[in-house]
């Protein structure tokens, strides 16, 4: 009889730690799915940016491009600035980021140059340098006219 009595203890006990193991794991998971970041989306998309009747013939036009970003459990809008402008029958995209040190450049009408406030970086309309301590060019962005909505896209 004290087998008999022994043997069910353990069978219990190893039946509840069974049973606790089984739990545990289940909520592991379901904590390991709640708290794993989103998978992060790579690769560029197109924005909208201005539409074409919106675009003056004799100047670039800056457009403010807000896009989500997730970085695990935090999102944030990051916002870019690219200027669009009329190139022959195209269009031209540039980035309004200084490739000095990624200051925010601005056209200047009376000198027809993007300018960069922080080092006297100077770019001439089509983004090459011209000026300053800038070791590349602007960059330069894929650009498009979307024909439903007449506007131009950026892909970013």
């Amino acid at each position: 009889m004290r087998f008999a009595i022994h043997d069910r203890r353990s069978f219990l006990a190893r039946a509840v730690t069974g049973g606790l193991a089984l739990v545990s794991a289940g909520l592991a998971a379901l904590v390991g799915i709640a708290a794993a970041p989103r998978p992060h989306t790579a690769g560029r998309r197109w924005h909208r940016t201005v539409s074409l009747f919106d675009l003056p013939p004799e100047r670039p036009l800056a457009a403010v491009i807000a896009d989500r970003q997730a970085d695990g459990w935090y999102e944030t809008r990051k916002q870019s600035v690219v200027f669009i402008d009329r190139e022959g029958s195209g269009y031209r995209a540039l980035s309004a980021t200084c490739s000095h040190l990624g200051c925010r450049v601005r056209w200047d009408a009376t000198s027809e140059l993007y300018l960069c406030p922080c080092h006297g970086g100077a770019y001439d309309r089509n983004g090459r340098v011209v000026a300053g301590p800038p070791p590349r060019p602007l960059q330069r962005l894929a650009a498009r006219v979307n024909p439903q909505t007449s506007e131009i896209e950026v892909e970013l």
